[in-house]
């Protein structure tokens, strides 16, 4: 049970601990977000194991998200038991950003080079953070005091990867289910960067997307189910796509569903176009 209680040096802040395994051989630093291995195991079998193992947040674990590391740990081949801060705890994250104590949030980042770092704002809940220093991290990252919001999975952020020759490819294109998918590369190759949203599966789960490049092309997102929502003449208005094409275009989105049936619901637009 943890204990946030000041019982100790009147400096320490508070935390909510565990300790818990960390499946990957790589090295950790401190403040480095990780994810419960969810789906370890035989799917048909109940294993405690799915909260007490580790791994670097990825598209796949991003809605699952247990903490960050309490100290820096050096690469060991086979995994090793690690020390975290759990939602909740007042603790260092791993910035690559630029803050102000008590303004704005960060959540950590899904994939890539960045896996595990804190650098781009996110939904509020688990995994996002209000920072709780004024530091500069943007260039070099670095540790950055900060609470760690508690509630619903934030589902993380992801930055879309690029190609070889740093566009961001055309054709069909991954985005991870829920959290914030940004996209911050020209897509020049010609051809459109296509996603199916598919239905969702739990309710209330959110998703947005945010464009922070002009595009050549566009990223075009079919929608399975949806509706216009909120701000819009008739809120009830049928959507089968979004497209945004520019800087600072975004579209958020809740999936709201409580039997058989449901639809997406847009909470929020900004430049991008719905049909």
């Amino acid at each position: 049970m943890g204990d946030r209680s000041v019982n100790a040096y009147e400096k320490q802040p508070h935390g909510d601990i565990e300790w818990v395994w960390f499946e990957g051989s790589t090295a950790l630093l401190e403040g480095q977000g990780v994810c419960y291995n969810w789906d370890y195991g035989t799917v048909s079998a109940a294993d405690g194991r799915r909260c007490n193992r580790v791994e670097l947040p990825t598209i796949l674990n991003a809605r699952w998200f247990a903490g960050v590391a309490a100290r820096k740990y050096s690469a060991t081949t086979g995994g090793q038991f690690i020390e975290i801060f759990k939602p909740g705890s007042l603790c260092n994250v791993l910035s690559k950003a630029s803050t102000t104590i008590g303004v704005g949030r960060l959540t950590c980042e899904a994939g890539g080079t960045y896996a595990g770092y804190f650098r781009l704002a996110g939904f509020p809940g688990r995994g996002s953070c209000v920072p709780m220093q004024t530091v500069n991290r943007a260039t070099t990252a670095g540790k950055c005091q900060a609470l760690l919001e508690e509630g619903p999975e934030s589902g993380l952020v992801e930055v879309v990867s690029a190609n070889a020759d740093g566009l961001l490819d055309g054709g069909a294109t991954t985005f991870m289910v829920g959290g914030v998918s940004y996209v911050d590369t020209d897509i020049s190759t010609g051809a459109d960067a296509t996603f199916t949203l598919a239905d969702g599966t739990i309710p209330g789960l959110r998703k947005a997307f945010v464009c922070q490049q002009a595009q050549t092309n566009d990223v075009a997102i079919a929608v399975t189910s949806g509706i216009e929502g909120v701000g819009n003449a008739d809120p009830t208005d049928g959507m089968t796509g979004i497209v945004l094409d520019a800087d600072k275009e975004e579209v958020t989105l809740a999936w709201d569903a409580f039997d058989t049936s449901g639809v997406w619901v847009v909470q929020h637009v900004v430049g991008a176009t719905l049909s």
